[in-house]
């Protein structure tokens, strides 16, 4: 999918970055522009105006590589209802303030002080908007492990052994369960019990690794995709010996 990773990293939180800090500038720029006459000089309104443009290509590409994000990590109703807000905000802010522009243009306009209130107010909506998408997002992403204390991560001792000495087959064979699912792939060993349940095509396929050689099997589906492989990795076990 489009815009779902960047150098290997979810490209969401790159992305909102683009719109968290252009969005609120641009709008306040616009406000500016409308009520502070003095500050509609040429370079003032090039940049406000390139600001804005900016923003909506920005919250078009945060809107969709947090729709990829969600498909793999999932998303909060809060979180999605607020990123799609101001996406339309900008959107609105854009042609309104492009109409106030071309307004600004013409002295004797009778719409200009009507456009400029619009202007305005999608102006502080799409403040709000963004502060709100980013506020809730950030709820999703941390909000309960900001309040638990971090654990250290321990290692299951059959695993910890088996990163050292490496996994016999026979060994993968004894998991073939899909309580307690392991598989070998590309000479490493892979515990899959839990990626069971969350595997987006269905169980079915994992299933059918637990307890032998999948590398045919997986390379046949997955051969060349990095994110089947990345994840892959969250849950190796060891090398196959």
């Amino acid at each position: 999918m489009i815009f779902e990773t960047v150098n290997g990293l979810p490209a969401h939180p790159l992305f909102i970055h683009i719109v968290v800090v252009l969005l609120p500038l641009s709008a306040i720029g616009m406000i500016a522009l409308v009520v502070i006459p003095q500050f509609r000089g040429t370079v003032q309104k090039y940049f406000v105006a390139s600001g804005v443009v900016i923003s909506v290509i920005g919250a078009f590409i945060a809107k969709e590589s947090g729709a990829a994000l969600a498909q793999t990590r999932g998303v909060t109703d809060e979180h999605h209802d607020w990123g799609n807000r101001t996406f339309y905000l900008a959107i609105t802010l854009t042609l309104v303030s492009a109409l106030w522009l071309w307004l600004d243009t013409k002295p004797k306009s009778k719409t200009k002080l009507a456009t400029g209130t619009i202007v305005v107010l999608v102006s502080l909506a799409a403040i709000t908007s963004t502060v709100l998408a980013g506020d809730s997002g950030a709820k999703a992403v941390w909000e309960t492990r900001a309040i638990e204390p971090y654990v250290v991560p321990t290692v299951d001792s059959q695993e910890s052994a088996a990163q050292e000495t490496g996994v016999p087959l026979s060994e993968v064979a004894l998991h073939s369960s899909v309580e307690d699912c392991w598989t070998a792939i590309g000479g490493n060993v892979y515990d899959l019990t839990q990626w069971i349940s969350e595997h987006p095509g269905g169980s079915g396929p994992i299933e059918s690794m637990c307890g032998v050689d999948s590398t045919e099997a997986f390379t046949g589906q997955h051969g060349g995709q990095n994110k089947p492989n990345r994840e892959l990795n969250d849950y190796k076990v060891g090398v196959l010996g």
